[in-house]
């Protein structure tokens, strides 16, 4: 295990380099040609002058030359500014949940860049202060109003996991009572949308503390990148824009150079440096000050779900609408809608009821925040005690279980769950679904993004699954009922579900235990069963949220009857473990198709109420997509040039 070594320096591949004789080998095979590029095939057949030029050109030299357009594209940011002004200071919407969570739909429904812009300024940024800080750690309030821009700065780029190895430090002088902020190598850079000129910006930065020769933990600190003009401060380097096709912003490598910090800008939580340097920390050893300074990510695990149920509101309202009024010419019914296709229902029908799903479920997410008591003394103000029984949990995966499993959680189910729906969205309205004006692009980009983001979805799985195995096993579930179109079907088949994956994983696990396996070698052979124990005990979270409030009973009941599409389309989902378990038939699963017709058929003369109620603003849109006349309206958003006669 020597070559997983903590350092800045590259750690020798897993798989060797093959040897050259074996690579022409497995080229021609596959391709059925000698081993030999295609630059190298041109250029011999061109003159050496253009034969380098063409070179140039395809390995991107040229083209990455070319000023990058995001580097002066200040549209977000000014966006926000102007939202801001109509704002309470950025500490006082912080402090109010259900102002984040609106702000969080509405940010992501108009522009996908833009949330992204809002949640790094009030949430991580301005809430790192409103959490950790003190009232002078921005003296100027320059991000009350979003007068400077404010990110956060976490993700180092050169190592996996970097939340639990952060190599950034920000070292103590006693004498000074400064900081000296440093990335020790390029491995150590951090990463966020920094690179746009012009514009005065902070950053609360995660780096080690480290006092003397001891390590401290890891706190935030908050910087200036740039000054009032936007001109970099000395001592903070920031790279060219790197693109990110699915949210366009000026993306940046960030590095510092020995950058003397004040200690105003130390987000000390509480915590408190000696004359000698000897820290004071009341949250306790470095692990719990790591939980502290990530907590920020309660409060963006918390109304993210709100943004992206918003965004699966809209794109299955949308599609709906499209396939409720595009006519097919297959010969089977020339001239008839698409969505009188059963696998058109079963998509988009199927997306209306994962959107009333995921509504539920954001709100369950939300009030699982607000209603956590407040944390341990020495917390900042707003800080809330992690959600969810056994709290704290061991930092294995990552360090989001740790924080709050539940928010975490809440925060995987809804971007994943979202991605997947927009993406079937957007392949269901055909070529409609890629324009950009339709907005689906848009919103699918930024579902995907955050299945990394803010959070690594698999790593939060993996962590679900292996603190459920850890835990003693809980009592079975009563039996679901019998017929799958009942609402309550799915939450009893899921529970079920995840109790059986529970206890098998739990059995391998102390298997494995048994002949001394520890550690990676431990729990490698584990990996795939604790992923699937944390997406199945995410859907439970879901189909616990969905049910809350249904009324028992009421067949005929339009929301009882999504809630059992929704229960239908995740178990086709999960068809594989609930045979592996034996908790379907291959008959019953052959059934599913059947149960969703119905329901289908049921939901068919409400679906206009219920669209209207999933997302109220779907016919206000500026979306061509959701027209009643799709052509017309797409014909009308578009700027037209006529030949001349």
């Amino acid at each position: 295990m020597d070559q997983f070594e903590r350092t800045g320096k590259p750690v020798e591949s897993l798989a060797t380099k093959p040897t050259t004789n074996l690579t022409e080998q497995l080229t021609e095979r596959l391709t059925g040609n000698p081993a030999e590029s295609l630059t190298a095939k041109l250029t011999a057949k061109l003159t050496e002058n253009l034969g380098e030029r063409l070179a140039e050109l395809l390995t991107g030299r040229r083209l990455a030359a070319e000023p990058h357009p995001l580097a002066d594209d200040l549209s977000a940011h000014l966006t926000l500014r102007q939202l801001a002004a109509t704002l309470p200071p950025a500490a006082e919407v912080f402090a109010d949940p259900a102002l984040l969570a609106a702000l969080s739909a509405a940010t992501a429904l108009a522009d996908p860049p833009l949330y992204q812009t809002f949640l790094s300024h009030y949430i991580l940024c301005a809430g790192s202060v409103a959490l950790l800080g003190s009232p002078d750690a921005d003296p100027g309030g320059e991000l009350a109003h979003a007068h400077a821009k404010g990110s956060f700065l976490v993700t180092e780029l050169g190592d996996a996991s970097s939340h639990l190895g952060t190599r950034t430090t920000a070292r103590f002088d006693p004498v000074a009572r400064e900081f000296t902020l440093h990335t020790p190598d390029l491995r150590a850079a951090k990463f966020s949308s920094v690179a746009a000129r012009g514009l005065p910006q902070k950053a609360a930065v995660c780096a080690r503390l480290i006092c003397g020769d001891r390590d401290s933990g890891v706190f935030s600190f908050l910087v200036d990148l740039t000054d009032e003009r936007g001109r970099r401060v000395p001592g903070v380097s920031i790279s060219t824009p790197i693109t990110l096709d699915a949210l366009p912003l000026p993306y940046a490598a960030v590095r510092f150079q020995h950058l003397r910090l004040p200690y105003r800008s130390w987000l000390r939580d509480g915590a408190t440096l000696a004359a000698d340097g000897t820290l004071h920390d009341p949250v306790g050893g470095p692990q719990a000050r790591l939980r502290r300074t990530l907590g920020v990510g309660q409060a963006l695990w918390a109304t993210l779900p709100s943004a992206m149920a918003a965004l699966a509101a809209r794109s299955a309202v949308l599609s709906w609408r499209f396939s409720a009024t595009r006519r097919s010419h297959g010969s089977l019914a020339p001239g008839a809608p698409v969505l009188a296709y059963r696998t058109q229902q079963h998509a988009v029908i199927g997306a209306l009821a994962e959107a009333f799903a995921l509504r539920r479920a954001a709100q369950a997410a939300l009030g699982c925040w607000t209603a956590a008591p407040p944390a341990a003394d020495g917390a900042g103000a707003g800080t809330r005690a992690a959600a969810g029984p056994g709290a704290p949990h061991a930092m294995t995966f990552s360090p989001w279980a740790a924080v709050d499993p539940s928010l975490a959680l809440h925060k995987a189910l809804a971007t994943r769950a979202t991605a997947r729906l927009v993406g079937e969205c957007q392949h269901r309205c055909g070529v409609s679904g890629f324009f950009a004006v339709n907005r689906l692009s848009g919103y699918l980009g930024l579902a995907r993004a955050f299945e990394n983001a803010g959070g690594d979805n698999t790593l939060i799985l993996l962590d679900a699954g292996r603190a459920q195995a850890e835990q003693p096993p809980g009592p079975v579930p009563p039996p679901p009922p019998a017929d799958p179109t009942d609402p309550a079907w799915w939450p009893g088949t899921v529970a079920t579900l995840r109790h059986r994956l529970a206890v098998e994983l739990r059995t391998d696990l102390r298997r494995h235990q048994a002949d001394g396996a520890t550690g990676l070698t431990l729990w490698n052979p584990l990996l795939d069963q604790a992923l699937r124990l944390g997406e199945v005990a995410a859907q439970a979270l879901a189909a616990d949220a969905v049910t809350d409030r249904l009324v028992p009973g009421d067949a005929h009941d339009p929301l009882s009857a999504l809630a059992a599409l929704h229960g239908l389309v995740q178990a086709r989902r999960l068809a594989g473990p609930l045979l592996a378990t034996g908790l379907l038939t291959p008959e019953a699963v052959r059934q599913l198709p059947t149960a969703m017709d119905r329901l289908c058929d049921q939901l068919a003369p409400v679906l206009p109420a219920i669209a209207e109620a999933l997302d109220p603003g779907a016919t206000q849109a500026d979306v061509p997509l959701g027209a009643p006349d799709y052509p017309a309206a797409l014909v009308a958003a578009l700027d037209w040039s006529r030949g001349a006669r």
